[in-house]
């Protein structure tokens, strides 16, 4: 009898025993998956950082500006084949690549990974030809990119209709373009004041053996689309004001100052305004006609 209740003790006990196991094993098992939740908490939010809105912002930068700066790049941004331009016109991008100091990118998504409602590019001291424009904003609207070349730091666009340009030039760039032009008409002491809707231009001309001094006051005005015209209200020589109808001869012969239709992209202005210090042009290119 006493065998047999010591066997049934150490049966109880070697039972009460596997069950303190089993529970410290399930404690034990349940502490580690805390851990591990934990721990997953933990690396999550520096994955999502890597993978979220600052690293899409740094990859759009980075892109953008290695294709503003490099004829090949921007030319490989396939933008312009995309709005239908034939190969030898987007042969000649090189031309026109913004090539900016800085840079600055706001990205509007519309939902979808690779989708966009907008993506608009700021750039400062922009080198268009001989000129420097102070500030170029470009906008994409409803453009889709590559995501695998975007996190390779390069662009590409998927789909895209249309670019919107603003810029705005200085009066101290307009000079600069102005003395180039002035030279091969012998001008000379050129000086350029833009205030809002007028701008007033000094200088000196030769005529002959004399140096006349001159003086401009006017505006530009938008013809159609393509076309702008600098309206002269006032010009005097040596401090004579001329009059009317040789003004307009003058100008006749000047003027368009700008006309779209001569380069090979479908720009359209939307309006060109002097304002205190610059001008101010607001533009979109388009699909190529034709």
């Amino acid at each position: 009898m006493k065998n047999q209740k010591s066997d049934k003790s150490f049966a109880c006990r070697a039972t009460r025993n596997r069950g303190t196991t089993l529970c410290g094993q399930r404690l034990a098992g349940g502490c580690l998956l805390l851990k591990l939740l934990c721990l997953l908490t933990l690396c999550m939010p520096a994955y999502a950082q890597s993978a979220g809105p600052d690293n899409l912002q740094r990859n759009l930068e980075t892109a953008f500006m290695r294709a503003f700066s490099d004829p090949i790049e921007f030319r490989n941004s396939e933008i312009f084949q995309l709005l239908g331009y034939k190969p030898d016109e987007i042969a000649e991008i090189g031309k026109i690549t913004p090539r900016p100091s800085s840079i600055k990118i706001m990205a509007e998504s519309n939902g979808q990974p690779d989708g966009f409602k907008n993506i608009s590019v700021i750039c400062t001291k922009v080198i268009y030809y001989n000129m420097t424009i102070d500030q170029v904003t470009f906008d994409f609207p409803d453009c889709r990119l590559s995501l695998d070349d975007l996190n390779q730091g390069r662009l590409r666009f998927l789909g895209s209709d249309l670019i919107r340009l603003k810029t705005e030039v200085s009066s101290e760039d307009i000079a600069k373009v102005f003395d180039l032009v002035a030279r091969a008409r012998k001008l000379s002491s050129l000086r350029i004041k833009l205030d809002k809707d007028l701008a007033t231009v000094h200088g000196r001309v030769a005529r002959g053996l004399l140096v006349v001094d001159f003086k401009i006051r006017g505006s530009t005005e938008l013809v159609d689309p393509k076309t702008v015209f600098f309206r002269c209200d006032r010009m005097e020589m040596n401090g004579f004001r001329l009059p009317r109808n040789d003004v307009n001869g003058i100008f006749r012969q000047i003027n368009p100052v700008f006309d779209a239709k001569k380069t090979w992209l479908n720009l359209n202005i939307a309006s060109i305004s002097i304002r205190r210090g610059f001008v101010e042009t607001i533009a979109t290119i388009e699909r190529r006609k034709g």
